[in-house]
């Protein structure tokens, strides 16, 4: 998850907003919060100051958001 958190930071700094995607399986369907845990841990991963632009949303296949530098 680091190394997906360093080029999340590469896109941030060049000014691109970043989609992030849990994609979930089986079972884990059951459990969004989990997921939702990822997404804050994930966030905190990233040493830029980031703002949401789009809330976690729930999709068939998992979640998404979309951050952006602040």
């Amino acid at each position: 998850m680091e190394r997906q958190a360093r080029q999340a930071e590469k896109f941030l700094n060049q000014g691109h907003k970043v989609k992030i995607e849990i994609i979930l399986r089986g079972r884990e369907k059951a459990h969004p919060e989990v997921a939702r845990e990822k997404l804050v841990e994930f966030i905190k991963l990233i040493s830029l100051p980031t703002k949401i632009e789009q809330e976690p949303k729930k999709y068939p296949r998992g979640l998404t958001m979309v951050i952006s530098k602040q």
